[in-house]
């Protein structure tokens, strides 16, 4: 199971509405902090504000590790070179994700 804020590897965390006597989908998570989130905000329908900007920030980070390496044609890469590209985006949109909840509360 994937944690429905950042997408990593769940690790047991979870929000279950049922519990609460509230209708909707259980929800994982990968750690205490996106389970803080989940459990006030109760997951995530179309992308929103904050997870549209996320796209944005990882977008920017991305083509930036893409101009360190000087060749845009990913056929010259190497596996190690994509395997970073594919972190740094990633991480990119997760840690933009948890900022923008820690600042701006989803309620």
């Amino acid at each position: 199971m994937r944690c429905d804020i950042c997408r990593r590897e769940a690790r047991g965390l979870g929000y279950s509405p049922r519990l609460a006597r509230q209708s909707g989908p259980d929800l994982w998570a990968c750690s205490m902090r996106c389970l803080d989130i989940i459990t006030r905000y109760h997951g995530m329908i179309d992308p929103n504000q904050h997870e549209k900007a996320a796209l944005r920030q990882a977008s920017a980070v991305g083509g930036e590790y893409i101009e360190s390496l000087g060749r845009t044609d990913l056929t010259q890469w190497s596996a190690h070179e994509w395997a970073t590209l594919i972190d740094v985006v990633v991480t990119a949109f997760q840690d933009h994700l948890r900022e923008a909840y820690t600042q701006d509360l989803p309620f």
